[in-house]
């Protein structure tokens, strides 16, 4: 996972360009998996060791961090969506 953050990092960095939304939209995704696969891998570990608490514990921490990212991820899509419709319209405008 920390590999995964690395690679986009430096994928950013290596363009030289501004962040645009699609930028913002990957980075979402990849927070997206990041957080289920470490949500899912928490509740195993602590259904392994067999406390029900903890293991209801992690399991409401990792469903809130997992809203949180997919309402990042809806948020940026959005956003990318607005940009795109207002490239179309400045592009329009200009003709």
């Amino acid at each position: 996972m920390g590999l995964a953050w690395a690679a986009f990092a430096g994928w950013v960095l290596s363009r030289r360009r501004p962040l645009f939304a699609r930028d913002r939209v990957l980075g979402a995704r990849l927070a997206l998996v990041v957080t289920a696969v470490t949500g899912v891998a928490g509740v195993a570990v602590a259904a392994v060791r067999g406390n029900t608490a903890g293991t209801l514990a992690v399991a409401s921490a990792g469903a809130a961090l997992v809203a949180a990212a997919a309402l990042f991820l809806v948020r940026a899509k959005s956003r990318r969506r607005e940009l795109l419709e207002l490239r179309d319209t400045l592009r329009e405008g200009s003709s």
